[in-house]
């Protein structure tokens, strides 16, 4: 079967996030050894920066901040905060 180029929904927004998540559970040594180091800060903000294009880019700031999704923007936005302190 042949893979479609485009992707949508959950599979193709969390992909970053899910393959770093693999990285851990497949070689749980070599990530622990990222804890605690610039490396490890910024794999994380990059993470964090791919999943607010991903957020932002599917609606406009002024929908991204309605009701329904408040919450995720807000999760986002903290992520990627916090994120950036950890690097600094």
């Amino acid at each position: 079967m042949a893979r479609s180029e485009t992707r949508t929904g959950v599979l193709g927004e969390l992909e970053l996030p899910f393959l770093a998540l693999l990285l851990v559970m497949v070689a749980p040594y070599e990530a622990m050894k990222l804890r605690d180091t610039k490396e490890g800060a910024a794999i994380s903000l990059l993470i964090a920066v791919y999943l607010a294009f991903q957020h932002f880019s599917r609606a406009s700031l002024q929908q991204s901040f309605d009701q329904g999704s408040i919450v995720a923007t807000l999760a986002v936005i903290g992520i990627t905060v916090a994120s950036v302190l950890l690097l600094v």
